[in-house]
């Protein structure tokens, strides 16, 4: 009785760190009816582009455009405003010689989004779980600190809008962004290493193999999506694009857990060896 409750515990243990590696990876946002606190206060010390990718990579927000001359004169500075949301950048010549580019002019917040595959979620999942691993070896207990400072960055980054604003907030965001996708990878480093280390049988041997690869490709994924979707908050095929790819990183977490899953009786049988040590 007592061992099939240690096996019902890892089971779920198991499962958690499944899903919370699902929740971490799938972004889906659905715009809210409420709106920031107050609007955004644009910087005439970086570009609007900064800005944005910034600003609408971590939070809604849409933006107008301006019309700037291009060519070695000198832009007139009461150049043409078309203060259209439509995201494209073009740039195209006068009649006199002259070129002109479409830049982004001013940012605005949108209404707040709420993520519904909640990256919180699954940081307190994968939390839990690896506080309950941790006796197994220490890969666990360090993906628990990092869990929970990634948790902390999640919550303050979608805090900050709320208690900062203009290029301070723009600067704190990309920083802590940059943060957290640090502590993203190295959680699913931690808890997948630590998971590795508890199927060192002979047997396990391809599975362990394909697991690293397929860690290292959703690492790589993981990194790729990020920037694209920054940088494609402006353009509407990058954003496709990485669509496309955030559905690939999710298919090979999907995958890393089918292969290891063929480990499961050796994983199982260390677990309930330490249980009884303790």
């Amino acid at each position: 009785m007592e061992a099939f409750m240690f096996k019902n515990k890892f089971k779920l243990f198991i499962f958690m760190l499944a899903i919370g590696f699902v929740l971490i990876t799938l972004d889906v946002n659905v715009t809210t009816p409420f709106k920031y606190p107050h609007k955004y206060n644009n910087s005439g010390s970086v570009i609007g582009e900064f800005q944005y990718y910034n600003i609408a990579s971590n939070y809604n927000a849409w933006c107008d455009y301006k019309v700037i001359n291009t060519s070695s004169e000198k832009a007139d500075e009461n150049s043409h405003y078309n203060t259209t949301n439509d995201n494209s950048s073009t740039n195209s010549s006068t009649n006199t010689g002259q070129s002109t580019a479409k830049v982004i002019d001013h940012v605005y917040f949108g209404n707040i989004s709420v993520d519904i595959f909640s990256d919180a979620l699954g940081f307190l999942l994968i939390f839990i779980a690896c506080l309950n691993l941790a006796k197994v070896n220490n890969r666990f207990k360090y993906g628990s600190v990092t869990t929970l400072f990634a948790l902390i960055l999640h919550i303050v980054i979608l805090a900050l809008p709320f208690f900062t604003n203009g290029i301070v907030l723009c600067n704190t965001a990309l920083v802590l962004g940059l943060a957290y996708l640090g502590s993203n990878v190295i959680t699913t480093f931690m808890f997948s290493s630590g998971l590795l280390k508890m199927c060192t049988d002979i047997c396990c041997r391809d599975e362990r193999k394909w697991c690293k690869m397929i860690w290292f490709v959703t690492f790589v994924l993981q990194i790729l999506v990020t920037f694209v979707f920054w940088i494609g908050s402006d353009f509407n095929m990058l954003l496709a694009v990485g669509r496309f790819f955030e559905g690939v990183l999710v298919f090979m977490v999907i995958v890393f857990w089918i292969i290891l899953k063929r480990t499961y009786y050796y994983l199982e049988r260390t677990w309930l060896n330490y249980e009884k040590q303790n």
